[in-house]
């Protein structure tokens, strides 16, 4: 049997570790609970940042979202944050890193949406984010499908303990971090400092009621943040940013009865 002090030296060890390992890949965004990561992807010309998503869940479990090429960097930070047991496949484009990090964790599950396997065969979706496995292991995260987009086909996520709606392509905007290509891009589409749908979202989605069910649905959570794929995180007023660029594809009726105030 192990003295208290080697435990307690081991407890140090794995309390401090992530200290020292996530920094040079991840970067903490809520202390112990969420962390992402930035990679360079080239998408219809220019050049953006992909972030991928972790989730510190209940006995040190990881939630990894739109994972990305899992090098041994990667492992060894997110193994000193705990244990990837799910990897999130959140819409039918963000799989790409999806297969080598299962190859890796062969013991985590793939759940997400099956609409990915199409286009890329070697994703193998094993739980949708409905499925009663999935749902009662993560009582920590809320699955809220984006209805009325089936061009993305997404699911965003709820974290209520830290108020985080973590999504992919729910939103996106450019900054001065950006490639030159993407900054120039986005100050065209009106994406520069200002969250809005991706343009191919934008001009593949029109005003529809299921849209307009979902940002109502959003709307009422208590946001205090919400990470997306290709952003920065968005702190400021996040319900009015993500009502905002939503607007376009809510119906002109529930748009005007939404705005109208109800008489007590």
């Amino acid at each position: 049997m192990a003295s208290n002090a080697e435990a307690g030296a081991r407890r140090t060890e794995k309390e401090y570790a992530p200290l020292v390992a996530v920094p040079s890949v991840f970067e903490v965004v809520v202390p112990d609970s969420i962390w992402v990561s930035e990679r360079p992807v080239w998408f219809g010309g220019v050049r953006l940042r992909s972030m991928t998503t972790v989730v510190r869940l209940a006995g040190d479990a990881l939630w990894v979202h739109s994972p990305r090429a899992p090098t041994d960097d990667v492992c060894s930070a997110l193994d000193a944050l705990g244990e990837v047991r799910w990897i999130v496949v959140p819409n039918k484009f963000h799989h790409v890193g999806t297969p080598a990090t299962a190859a890796r964790y062969p013991k985590a599950v793939v759940v997400g949406k099956k609409s990915a396997e199409a286009r890329n065969p070697q994703v193998h979706v094993t739980l949708g984010t409905d499925d009663a496995a999935y749902v009662g292991a993560t009582p920590e995260l809320v699955s809220i499908e984006l209805g009325g987009v089936p061009f993305l086909d997404e699911t965003v996520f709820f974290h209520a303990a830290t108020g985080s709606l973590i999504a992919a392509d729910l939103l996106m905007s450019a900054c001065s971090r950006d490639h030159w290509t993407w900054r120039w891009a986005a100050r065209i589409w009106g994406r520069y400092e200002k969250p809005r749908t991706p343009p191919d979202v934008r001009w593949n989605t029109r005003a529809n009621a299921a849209v307009a069910e979902s940002m109502a649905q959003l709307s009422e959570l208590p946001l205090q943040r919400i990470l997306v794929a290709h952003a920065d995180p968005i702190t400021e007023d996040p319900v009015r940013q993500l009502a905002e660029a939503w607007s376009f594809a809510i119906p002109a009726d529930r748009a005007r009865s939404s705005a109208t105030p109800s008489r007590g």
